[in-house]
């Protein structure tokens, strides 16, 4: 008896457990930490919205290996370099969330280094996958949260403090919103991802469907003679 699919769910559940992580630490902490200026990683500084920030980074990062295994499923040679993205993106969440950031003005410790570095490759390595499996897939909706995240990325770049472009756009003032624009954008790429490499694969494996440009074995004719059949394929 032949088994089914995976789920697509564990890589879906993963940014909604994410998303309202962060919702919840955003409620709990709003009479400390300012959402317009304020990064997120702040929250986890917090007593009360710790657990939440943890829980949730941990959560996204299941999601994203789960996306990756779908994706050695359904794309096991094309989709190697945005797998290995979103592999390397949930080993950086998974630092993020064991080593938190130093507090306000600056980092100064080695696990605030690993933080930022890490959150660094995160913020990175999703909208390029992004990017290469919505150009390639045609999946429009896909390709265009990644192309949004790298906005957000450069915008959130040039206005946080410190950067040399800081001070032209006022970046003090609203960097910490574009950080959860950001962050936004890169849940959804992770959610829709996991949803179209789950619809992927369910076609693939649905009876009486063969992967694309895949042979029937020659069959005998009347005649003994071998007539090979036409490839068939998804579409």
């Amino acid at each position: 008896m032949n088994e089914g699919p995976p789920s697509r769910w564990p890589g879906v559940a993963g940014p909604l457990l994410a998303l309202a992580a962060m919702g919840y630490a955003h409620l709990v902490a709003a009479d400390t930490v300012n959402p317009l200026n304020g990064l997120i990683s702040d929250y986890a500084l917090r007593d009360d919205s710790v657990w939440a920030m943890v829980g949730g980074t941990i959560a996204l990062a299941m999601g994203c290996l789960w996306v990756a295994y779908l994706l050695a499923r359904v794309e096991p040679v094309r989709g190697a370099a945005a797998r290995a993205l979103f592999v390397a993106a949930a080993l950086g969440l998974l630092l993020t969330a064991a080593f938190p950031t130093d507090a306000a003005p600056g980092v100064v410790s080695i696990a605030g280094e690993i933080h930022r570095w890490s959150a660094a490759v995160v913020f990175t390595a999703l909208p390029c996958a992004g990017w290469m499996l919505g150009r390639r897939s045609g999946n429009g909706p896909l390709a265009a949260v990644s192309v949004l995240s790298v906005v957000f990325l450069a915008w959130f770049l040039a206005a946080h403090p410190g950067s040399p472009t800081s001070g032209l756009i006022d970046g003090a003032d609203h960097y910490g919103l574009v950080e959860r624009l950001l962050v936004l954008s890169e849940i959804a790429l992770v959610l829709m991802t996991a949803l179209w490499t789950g619809h992927r694969d369910g076609v693939a494996h649905r009876p009486g469907v063969r992967a694309r440009g895949m042979t029937i074995p020659a069959q005998p004719g009347p005649d003994d003679t071998r007539h090979p059949r036409q490839p068939i394929g998804l579409g």
